[in-house]
């Protein structure tokens, strides 16, 4: 499995343009609790940048934050310009990026900038 830290197969994508970065994601609040109680913050970074994890399905999502060991989260599903748009309307998530799948073999990082 892949992450987005690792350089190896990943895409880089512009939301407007690619068709690997168009369609449904299921994405979820980035703030949560760990399931010992922590609250924690639920995103990626590499290179200094900020994610927010996006997925094709909801079994990816369950999948994803199981292994992230969060207890809850809501699922919302939406375009990825509508997460992009989303992360700008949010103080601290305003240079963040989206990754689709991240634990894919192939993630989608889409720049913030997008």
């Amino acid at each position: 499995m892949s992450h987005p830290n690792d350089q190896s197969n990943r895409t880089t994508a512009d939301a407007r343009g690619s068709t690997t970065a168009d369609g449904k994601v299921y994405y979820s609040t980035p703030f949560g609790d760990t399931k010992d109680g922590r609250q924690q913050l639920f995103l990626l970074q590499r290179d200094g940048v900020q994610y927010v994890p996006a997925f094709r399905s909801v079994e990816s999502m369950k999948a994803f934050y199981e292994r992230m060991n969060r207890a809850a989260f809501v699922i919302i599903e939406g375009g990825v310009q509508t997460v992009l748009e989303t992360n700008r309307t949010i103080d601290f998530l305003k240079n963040a990026g989206v990754v689709i799948e991240p634990l894919s073999e192939q993630p989608v990082v889409i720049m913030p900038s997008s």
